[in-house]
């Protein structure tokens, strides 16, 4: 079975970051380039994705967690 690709929109999404932010990653090398389909959008693999994922975990602050009254 194929494993589904998603597209830059989705993965920042999954992210919690805007798809800017995400391209900027990329153009920044801080997470290496991804393929492309046949229009030049990028596609992200599974394991991509989760590259994705561990990268905005530890780059993004904590939460504000609301005050408890």
């Amino acid at each position: 079975m194929a494993r589904r690709s998603k597209y830059l929109n989705e993965v920042a999404k999954a992210a919690g970051v805007a798809p800017i932010t995400l391209r900027r990653w990329l153009l920044a090398g801080k997470i290496p380039e991804v393929g492309r389909d046949r229009n030049g959008w990028r596609l992200f693999t599974s394991d991509e994705e989760a590259a994705v994922l561990r990268y905005a975990t530890k780059t993004q602050p904590p939460k504000k967690q609301g005050i408890k009254r």
